[in-house]
């Protein structure tokens, strides 16, 4: 037993195992408890977000028909008057629909592909006099609405006099035969913008994609682009004259929400250190106390009272197997209390210390010893004859005696050394300690 405190070696790596796995499930804990309440959270988003969505959509549907509605009496008014049109009372009728309506940015009345009418002019002389066929970017869906013969929303398109901005024109034919075109130019920023204050909820934002009603990927209409690129983002289709838009919904990142995942991971990891840290300590000191109760703390050595304990089970054994002999050694440091007198208690407690890693370096594996009390030590061996008893005697003697450095003092002790042997019945403890000390103090004699 040639080992220290088993709290120094085996019950270190236990505690801080259980602490460490303590503190894992505490983690596990906060973590599965965040993964339910988020996907809690993402089922609820998920219903808010289609609401949202579905708000949205109608109130774009709303808006964009209030403000398309506005041409229906004038292009009612230019199919009839088409030869008698007074340019007065054009830009009359013009002024009271521009008034009607935020997000108007201008109304055009093209004769044939040239435009003729603007309505305000300022700001807007340059496109007076238009001619759609010169116009690359615009004419191709002015000729698509016009070979459909149906209104079209086309945009955002670049404007001739700066900006961008949705465009609804209405073809209008007389006779079956195409007249003319009414254009409503719709300031793209103010119109969404209006719909995103009037749903009211900051919690989301939104993107619109479909330039010129045709929804593809990339041909933004309003927002991020990278919205519809995400897997929280929820898509639903509009339609609009002539085509169709896709609203893009997904919920902002929720500071609070992240500000509560570190919280309770905070908590978790904190309460779960403090468990584990409690655990350890519980198991260090619950080991500490077993090692104050069964070893000697000056040696490390088991003490009387784990020694016996110790000693049973060996006897057990032995009795099993009765041709085995086992032997008892009982020692005694000889001029101890000189030197304990003489350079105080620290140099005796070294030379105990000493004298027991001697002990220790030359014990067999299934041997045991133990500081018995004092300057005394007792060594049980097991499955051993007398001969190796006595030569196993004669070694530790020559280690015990050799001389121990203590603070620039060579301190020197003998030792008397007796012991019994059993080997022709049971191993009983009193009678080897009886005959081991009897031969201990013949010793003692003998080298006086």
């Amino acid at each position: 037993m040639s080992k220290l405190f088993p709290s120094s070696k085996n019950v270190r790596p236990v505690s801080l195992i259980g602490a460490a796995l303590v503190l894992l499930l505490s983690v596990a804990f906060g973590e599965m408890f965040l993964s339910y309440q988020g996907t809690e959270l993402k089922n609820k988003q998920r219903m808010e977000t289609i609401s949202y969505a579905a708000l949205l959509r109608a109130r774009a549907e709303r808006e964009l028909n209030s403000l398309l509605y506005l041409n229906s009496g004038l292009g009612s008014y230019l199919v009839v008057r088409n030869t008698t049109i007074q340019p007065k009372e054009v830009n009359d009728i013009l002024a009271v629909l521009h008034r009607s309506s935020s997000h108007i940015r201008n109304f055009g009345v093209a004769i044939g592909y040239r435009l003729e009418y603007v309505y305000p002019l300022k700001g807007n002389e340059s496109a007076i006099g238009l001619y759609y066929p010169d116009q690359p970017e615009q004419w191709p869906a002015i000729l698509k609405i016009i070979q459909l013969g149906k209104p079209l929303l086309a945009g955002p398109v670049q404007l001739v006099q700066g900006g961008s901005g949705l465009i609804y024109r209405v073809p209008l034919f007389i006779s079956g035969k195409y007249w003319g075109l009414l254009s409503t130019v719709i300031d793209t920023e103010s119109f969404f913008k209006t719909i995103s204050e009037e749903v009211g909820d900051s919690r989301f934002e939104f993107a619109v994609r479909g330039k010129d009603g045709q929804a593809v990927l990339g041909d933004m209409v309003w927002g991020d682009e990278d919205l519809f690129g995400l897997d929280e983002t929820f898509v639903q289709e509009i339609e609009i004259p002539g085509g169709i838009w896709v609203i893009g919904v997904k919920p902002k990142e929720d500071d609070f929400q992240n500000r509560y995942t570190l919280l309770v991971r905070l908590l978790c990891a904190t309460l779960g250190g403090i468990i584990a840290w409690m655990l350890y300590t519980l198991i260090r000191n619950r080991a500490d106390l077993a090692s104050l109760a069964m070893y000697d703390q000056h040696t490390g050595l088991p003490n009387r009272r784990l020694f016996e304990d110790l000693a049973r089970m060996a006897f057990a054994r032995q009795r099993r197997s009765p041709d085995q002999s086992c032997a008892l050694l009982f020692l005694d440091l000889d001029g101890f209390k000189g030197i304990n007198d003489q350079f105080g208690h620290k140099a005796g407690d070294a030379v105990l210390s000493v004298t027991a890693e001697r002990i220790r370096s030359i014990l067999r594996q299934n041997d045991t010893v133990a500081r018995w009390g004092g300057d005394e030590f007792i060594i049980l061996m097991e499955n051993v004859t007398q001969d190796a008893v006595e030569a196993y005697i004669h070694r530790l003697r020559d280690k015990i005696e050799l001389p121990v450095d203590f603070e620039e003092h060579q301190l020197k002790v003998g030792v008397s050394i007796g012991f019994a042997l059993n080997s022709d019945k049971p191993c009983d403890l009193d009678d080897m300690l009886k005959a081991a000390d009897r031969r201990m103090y013949a010793d003692k004699n003998l080298r006086r």
